[in-house]
């Protein structure tokens, strides 16, 4: 039996990416941070094993290590990394804590963890590495620069571990999901409401009217997303493929394609008016 371990898995694409590799077979490691979620993990048909891992806690980390090794028998066949958090508003008013948050989970944390777990995922003969990252680290929107940041980053990071690990027995690949039905976006949306509320001055004269609109934005992306279990689909077909990039979603293969083609004015202008 194939082994895997998820980061991330109390809800949306995590959720349901446990649910469709143990529904295929695999053993699933389902990394959590609350104790009630992973007693709900360990609910799921299937073999699921919950795993308290907090992606910014060392501890956390060599705990998962021991515990994926003493269960899977001192190997690994693959790794998803998609634990992440969403942080939102203007770059001008953005808390610097703000901005280490989301990159310490999104980003250094998403290292970490794949550092921990390469020396077992090698002993497999052929380890997986699976980034989640997004369509927002291709192309960006205002209010959501914490973010995007976070996502470009997985690009760059992915881009180079791939050649780094290669003839280790390890290959890596990146998922860029479009907008998807998960929590992530009522949650920024409270963030940002936050936010406005506690705008004050020039800074409420300057953002609060555009921050408005982008709580609006974000509905619609919440409202319009796809299944979780669409890009736990494609995680499945990646953890059995050698490619490089996935991209899931309407449309984020179009986008993709036309952004490197458009002047950025061109593309500023035209992003300004989809978002009305």
């Amino acid at each position: 039996m194939k082994s895997v371990l998820v980061t991330g898995t109390s809800s949306g694409i995590g959720r349901a990416t446990v649910q469709r590799l143990a529904y295929d077979g695999w053993l699933v490691f389902a990394g959590v941070r609350n104790p009630t979620d992973a007693r709900a993990l360990a609910a799921e048909p299937g073999e699921v094993v919950p795993v308290e891992l907090d992606v910014t806690d060392q501890a956390d980390i060599a705990a998962a290590t021991e515990q994926v090794a003493a269960v899977g028998g001192g190997t690994l066949d693959a790794l998803v990394n998609n634990a992440g958090i969403g942080v939102a508003g203007p770059l001008e008013t953005l808390p610097p804590d703000g901005l280490r948050q989301i990159l310490d989970v999104n980003v250094v944390g998403q290292v970490a963890v794949t550092q921990a777990f390469l020396p077992l995922l090698r002993r497999s003969g052929a380890g997986r590495v699976l980034f989640v990252g997004s369509v927002g680290g291709r192309v960006t929107h205002p209010w959501a620069a914490p973010y995007h940041a976070s996502k470009f980053a997985l690009e760059a990071i992915a881009d180079c571990l791939r050649v780094e690990l290669e003839g280790q027995g390890v290959s890596v690949g990146l998922l860029e999901p479009g907008p998807i039905e998960t929590p992530i976006w009522a949650k920024s949306r409270e963030q940002v409401h936050g936010l406005r509320e506690e705008l004050s001055g020039e800074a409420r004269r300057l953002y609060d009217e555009p921050l408005r609109r982008f709580e609006e934005t974000l509905t619609s992306a919440e409202r319009k997303g796809e299944e979780p279990a669409k890009v736990a689909a494609k995680i499945a077909d990646a953890l059995g493929g050698s490619g490089s990039r996935y991209q899931v979603g309407r449309g984020v293969g179009t986008i993709v394609k036309l952004r490197p083609l458009l002047p950025d004015f061109v593309y500023d202008r035209l992003r300004s008016v989809i978002s009305r």
